[in-house]
């Protein structure tokens, strides 16, 4: 006999999973993208090689033999040529990183699938999510080369936001929005004896307006007594491009961005259900010269 129409089955209970998992990741993944207005997410293959860039040069205010520039400039003279230079360093490539869990019948008839199925899936997305960022801020520790510093968080914030200013400028570039990384505990004292408004996006809170600064983000993946600052267009988002797994019949939901993938698959010799997903995201701080980590001078001791 053939099925019933519109039959419940395997296919659409695990589809229902791949699609719920996917649905938290961007839902926290957008919330963060709409706070900080980062740029679109660029989709790469994989192997395609990441780079960090720094740039170095100034305009050119003397003679030369081959003729003079700026302020020295001679009239009917050659406009003698500033010199820039970008270099690029690679940092890695593109590749997945997969992961699994299973969660057996026996947990799923003493818990139900909300509570052995989904709520792994959203610890597994929750650390996912915390891998992503662990990969980031080890990126802006590593690579930052600016340095600044101010007696207390607020004048140190001032600082770093003056040499990121004065390092964008020389290179004629000016900073949009400027993104500023800040240890919990730095900011406590300062949160409580203020009325601020804080939002939760991507395991990150967020402040707007605080001690003079627009875009604040407390983490505690920056060490206490620093921080570190860089415009929001210095941050990259990059997903994978995981066409070709579907091609070779490994058959995983994803999302257009390509930040993870997921599939769900029940297993009848162990009876359980298994979660496989991928982690396709990376986020990069690109250009190191527009990474500033500065250092709070005096912390204990706070002006109100």
């Amino acid at each position: 006999m053939a099925a019933h129409d519109n039959i419940i089955n395997k296919a659409a209970v695990v589809a229902a999973l791949d699609q719920e998992f996917i649905a938290n990741f961007r839902q926290e993944y957008d919330r963060f993208a709409e706070i900080l207005g980062l740029f679109p997410v660029e989709v790469l293959p994989a192997g395609t090689t990441l780079y960090k860039y720094s740039i170095s040069g100034s305009l050119l205010n003397t003679t030369t033999t081959d003729g003079s520039s700026g302020s020295a400039y001679i009239e009917g003279d050659f406009i003698a040529r500033s010199k820039y230079t970008l270099t690029k360093s690679a940092v890695g490539s593109m590749e997945f990183k997969p992961y699994a869990k299973e969660s057996t019948g026996q947990a799923i008839l003493k818990g139900n699938v909300e509570n052995a199925v989904l709520r792994s899936d959203r610890k597994m997305i929750s650390q996912l999510r915390a891998a992503i960022l662990n990969d980031f801020f080890s990126a802006l520790s590593s690579n930052g080369t600016g340095t600044a510093s101010g007696d207390g968080l607020q004048a140190a914030l001032a600082m770093a936001d003056a040499v990121l200013g004065d390092t964008m400028e020389t290179n004629g570039d000016e900073p949009g929005r400027i993104v500023h990384f800040v240890n919990r505990q730095d900011a406590a004292e300062y949160l409580g004896k203020a009325e601020i408004t804080m939002q939760t996006a991507f395991g990150l809170s967020y402040l707007e307006n605080f001690l003079g600064v627009q875009d604040v983000i407390l983490t505690n993946k920056v060490s206490e007594g620093s921080f570190i600052v860089t415009p929001v267009e210095n941050i990259h988002v990059y997903g994978m491009d995981f066409g070709a797994l579907g091609n070779a019949g490994l058959s995983y939901e994803t999302e257009e961005l390509g930040l993870v993938g997921v599939h769900h698959d029940v297993d009848y010799d162990r009876a359980s259900v298994t979660t496989y997903a991928l982690r396709g995201a990376t986020f990069l701080p690109e250009i190191t010269d527009y990474i500033v980590k500065a250092t709070i001078n005096d912390a204990t001791t706070t002006t109100a």
